[in-house]
């Protein structure tokens, strides 16, 4: 099997991840904003617009195969109690467009947590730096990609907001 695993931006619905098998097939692995995991597999020969097997996952779910296939899976009783606590918390990431209402502009400028009732956790810029818990007057530009955290329900009106 190829260590090789190459990986492909989806502009709008997240990233697309490909790993050849020992047998020839390949697995692609999309990831999409929602944090909603597609796996296709295609056999050797297969056409790439026709998978053969087309399986979707939460994203719990898919960190926890991903645990089993890594042979790291284990669950300790104190990680079921914090997800009793944070049950409901969404964390997700997206990126900042050149044409985005974010861009050129502060987390302070977009009012985000009263507007969208997500919080920005994290901003990677594009320069290769990044602020982890950001003040309101950091600012936002193209290619940032900002991860934000809240809830399910508040990420549609977040990408709306922020990304447009």
């Amino acid at each position: 099997m190829s260590s090789e695993i190459v990986e492909q931006d989806l502009p709008g619905i997240g990233r697309c991840f490909t790993v050849s098998a020992a047998d020839g097939a390949k697995v692609m692995v999309v990831i999409h904003h929602t944090g909603r995991r597609e796996l296709y597999v295609l056999e050797p020969g297969s056409a790439a617009d026709e998978p053969d097997a087309v399986i979707t996952f939460g994203d719990d779910q898919a960190r926890r195969l991903g645990s089993i296939l890594s042979g790291a899976y284990f669950k300790p009783a104190i990680v079921e109690q914090v997800e009793e606590v944070i049950g409901g918390l969404l964390i997700d990431w997206a990126t900042v467009r050149e044409d985005s209402p974010a861009a050129g502009h502060t987390i302070a400028d977009l009012e985000i947590r009263r507007r969208t009732r997500m919080t920005v956790a994290a901003i990677l810029h594009a320069d290769g730096s990044s602020v982890i818990a950001p003040e309101p007057q950091e600012s936002i530009g193209a290619g940032d990609r900002l991860v934000m955290i809240g809830r399910p329900e508040d990420l549609e009106g977040f990408l709306h907001h922020v990304i447009g």
